[in-house]
C-alpha cells in the first residue's frame, strides 16, 4: 500500500495560468515555471506606434532605387526635350492628321478625356472610399490625396518653370510666353492615379491576381491611347507626353515607397464608425 506522503498534491489553478502552462516549461506538474515581466498588451495597454522622423522619411525617399533611376530619366527627358529631341517633336507634329474633320469632335469629348482629372479623380475617390470603410482606416484616402497633391506640385512647377510653347505654334522651345505644355499633365495623371488606385487595390487584396493583371494593362492602353490622342490633335509634343508618364511614375513611387515607411494604427481610432464597432463586438462577446 502507497503512503500518502508520496502523493504530491496538484498545483493550484491560478488565475490567468492553466495547468498545461505549468508542462511547457518541461517540468513535471508542481515544477519550477518562469514567468517573464515584460509588457503585456492586456495590462500594459496596445503596443506603442512609433513613427520615423523627418531625416529618416527624408533619406528613405531619397534612396530608393526606383526612385532615384525616375528622377534621372526625368531630368533626362527634360534636358533632350529642350533640344537635341526638336527634330522627333516637329517630325511627329507635321504628320498628315486623316479623318481630321470627322473623328476630331470624338476625340476630343471621349478618348482624350480618359485620362483627364474628371474622370480619373472620381475613380480614385471611389475606390479609396470604399478600402477605408471596408477597412475601417483613413489610410487610403491619405495616400490617395497626398498622392495626386504631390503629383500636382510637381507637374505644375515643371509648367511654370519651363513654359513650353503649344504645339500650334510649331516651336517646341522652352521659355516662352505663356507656354504651359511640358510636361503633359494627362501623361502623369494615366500613371499616377491610375497606379494609385491599382496600388490600393494590390495593397488590401481587394482583387484576384488575374484581375490585377488585366487591371495593369488597361492603365498602359490607357496612357498609349491618350499619348496618340493628344499628339493626333496637337494638344502636347511628343516629348511632352513621354515626360509626363515619367513624371507620373517618379510621383507614384514615392507615395508607395511613403506608405511603407510610415506604420498603420495611428489613425484607426480617429473613424467614425470605429466605436459603434468595438461596442457592437463587445456585445457579442
Amino acid at each position: 500500500m502507497m503512503h500518502t506522503s508520496r502523493i504530491r498534491p496538484k498545483p493550484p489553478n491560478r488565475a490567468g495560468h492553466s495547468n498545461h502552462a505549468f508542462r511547457r516549461s518541461g517540468y513535471p506538474s508542481g515544477g519550477p515555471v518562469t514567468i517573464s515581466n515584460g509588457p503585456r498588451p492586456d495590462r500594459d495597454g496596445p503596443k506603442r506606434v512609433t513613427w520615423p522622423t523627418v531625416s529618416e522619411i527624408a533619406w528613405g525617399l531619397a534612396s530608393d532605387k526606383i526612385a532615384i533611376l525616375l528622377a534621372v530619366a526625368l531630368v533626362t527627358m527634360t534636358v533632350l526635350s529642350a533640344g537635341p529631341l526638336h527634330p522627333v517633336d516637329n517630325f511627329i507634329n507635321t504628320l498628315p492628321r486623316p479623318f481630321w474633320d470627322e473623328i476630331r469632335v470624338f476625340l476630343i469629348l471621349w478618348p482624350d478625356t480618359v485620362a483627364s482629372r474628371f474622370v480619373a479623380l472620381p475613380v480614385l475617390t471611389v475606390v479609396a472610399l470604399h478600402l477605408a470603410y471596408h477597412h475601417r482606416s483613413w489610410r487610403p484616402i491619405i495616400l490617395g490625396a497626398g498622392g495626386v497633391f504631390g503629383m500636382i506640385c510637381l507637374v505644375a512647377s515643371m509648367k511654370l518653370l519651363l513654359a513650353r510653347s503649344h504645339p500650334r505654334t510649331y516651336d517646341p522651345s522652352f521659355f516662352s510666353e505663356g507656354g504651359v505644355s511640358f510636361p503633359s499633365g494627362h501623361g502623369a495623371n494615366a500613371i499616377m492615379i491610375y497606379g494609385l488606385v491599382l496600388f490600393l487595390i494590390v495593397r488590401y487584396r481587394a482583387a484576384r491576381p488575374h484581375i490585377v493583371h488585366r487591371l495593369a494593362y488597361c492603365i498602359v492602353m490607357i496612357a498609349v491611347l491618350q499619348s496618340v490622342v493628344s499628339a493626333y490633335l496637337h494638344f502636347h509634343w511628343f516629348t511632352d507626353l513621354v515626360t509626363g508618364m515619367i513624371a507620373g511614375g517618379f510621383a507614384l513611387r514615392l507615395t508607395i515607397r511613403l506608405d511603407r515607411m510610415i506604420p498603420e494604427g495611428r489613425t484607426t481610432n480617429w473613424w467614425p464608425f470605429r466605436r459603434q464597432d468595438d461596442e457592437v463586438a463587445a456585445a457579442a462577446e
